[in-house]
């Protein structure tokens, strides 16, 4: 029976893990999306429907990736809240019987798998803040500082001066990685703060 226990308990963290990393990715995707064909409106016309495919796309991956997350948490949550009642219960029925051998309990496992699972999406937060922060500089400098590439595209007739790809693809990839370091960084310092406190409240035990 605790052999079950702990292999659900794995199922669970590890789906909710899969679930918030979805999440995160699709997140990251639909919102760069939005900046670059609403707000800043770098996609060209004929590129507006791939875009919009994309996007349907990174919408999709949060659409299934917060249901799952949300789920499994709070099947989490319900069975850590049960779990002292449960211990109290055992222990009053091993005090009626002196005699019957102790056996490990499973609360330690848990206790383990969630501290692995808070630090793992701690990590994972704060991988993406330092994977996407290290590009704003460079992006920065791409989008904004660099030569434009002599190949250009034609000039519109409503519009004034010249457009480069090359400019524009740098400043959708400098959105994306500002989006990712803003996304990131919340996962990143919950989760940290999270395992923080719990560390603390096993240190005054």
């Amino acid at each position: 029976m605790k052999q079950r226990n702990v292999v659900r308990t794995i199922y669970l963290y590890l789906v909710t893990v899969v679930g918030i990393v979805m999440a995160l990715t699709g997140l990251i995707g639909a919102i760069t999306s939005v900046l670059n064909m609403y707000v800043f409106r770098l996609i060209t016309s004929d590129s507006m429907q791939n875009e919009l495919s994309t996007l349907l796309e990174f919408a999709s991956a949060v659409a299934v990736g917060v249901p799952v997350w949300l789920y499994h948490w709070n099947i989490i949550q319900e069975t850590r809240h049960l779990a002292p009642a449960l211990a109290t219960a055992g222990t009053q029925v091993t005090s009626e019987t002196p005699a019957a051998a102790p056996t490990p309990q499973p609360e330690g496992r848990r206790d383990l798998i969630r501290r692995l699972y808070i630090y793992l999406l701690s990590a994972i937060g704060l991988f993406i803040v330092m994977f996407n922060l290290i590009n704003v500089v460079p992006g920065i400098y791409r989008a904004f500082f660099m030569s434009p590439d002599p190949m250009m595209l034609p000039v519109k007739p409503d519009t004034t001066g010249l457009v480069s790809p090359a400019n524009t693809y740098a400043i959708q990839s400098l959105i994306r990685n500002i989006v990712a370091v803003l996304v990131g960084t919340p996962v990143w310092l919950y989760h940290w703060h999270l395992g923080q406190r719990e560390h603390r409240d096993l240190s005054g035990e």
